[in-house]
């Protein structure tokens, strides 16, 4: 028991040390790293000189800047608020009794002996009170500039992207990816999150102000699912 109860010990030690040892930082996640388009390499590229149209630099009167290729950027609003609550509550209650009182066989009463008779009562009582309340509020607001990796055959395109702020002495970051039709985007360049398929949105932070509001290595132990109840 003593080396089951010091492997578990030691176990959450090594999983809570690569934690907190390997914190996230900007650029490391592929899911939400930028996407660059694809084309020759601008350093590569030669400008035509003494003509009108020059397609490195044209400008189209009659498109609107909104993103549809892969590399474009698009700015997402995020608009995200959930508010969550539930109450249950639960009584049972059950009273039985049973009274049998001059009993008798073929007309006569029963007799044990030294004046005890069969006269029995038997009375029970069950009861059961339960009650539970959950109340859950989140809101993310602001904004998060983000590319199109993918285009869908469909013409849906897929999005993902990141935004760090370094504040004091920690980094606090968004995170956002997932799927948007062209047909949701403003004429300016923007959508709000809640128009976004399958998305994944994280709001976290690294530095001293995020390690205080986390629990620590023994706390994790004792309230993860390797505790016994």
């Amino acid at each position: 028991m003593r080396k089951l109860v010091s492997l578990l010990l030691t176990s959450a030690v090594i999983l809570t040390g690569c934690e907190a040892l390997n914190p996230p930082e900007a650029g490391t996640d592929p899911n939400y790293a930028p996407t660059y388009p694809a084309g020759p390499d601008p350093k590569e590229s030669r400008y035509v000189q003494g003509g009108i149209y020059n397609p490195e630099t044209i400008l189209p009167l009659f498109e609107t800047p909104r993103a549809r290729h892969v590399g474009d950027i698009l700015t997402i609003t995020l608009v995200e608020k959930t508010d969550a609550k539930k109450r249950a509550g639960t009584t049972q209650q059950k009273n039985e009794k049973y009274e049998g009182d001059n009993a008798t066989f073929f007309g006569r009463p029963i007799s044990l002996g030294s004046g005890y008779t069969a006269d029995f009562e038997l009375d029970n009582k069950r009861q059961f009170m339960g009650q539970g309340e959950s109340v859950q509020t989140n809101k993310l607001n602001g904004s998060i500039s983000v590319t199109v990796s993918e285009l869908l055959p469909n013409g849906n395109m897929v999005i993902q992207g990141e935004k760090w702020i370094r504040i004091n002495e920690g980094n606090e970051f968004v995170r956002l990816a997932g799927i948007v039709r062209p047909q949701d985007i403003q004429p300016d360049n923007t959508l709000t999150s809640d128009r976004i398929a399958n998305a994944k949105i994280s709001y976290g932070g690294t530095g001293q102000v995020a390690n205080t509001n986390k629990q620590g290595w023994f706390a994790k132990f004792v309230w993860g699912p390797l505790w016994p109840v």
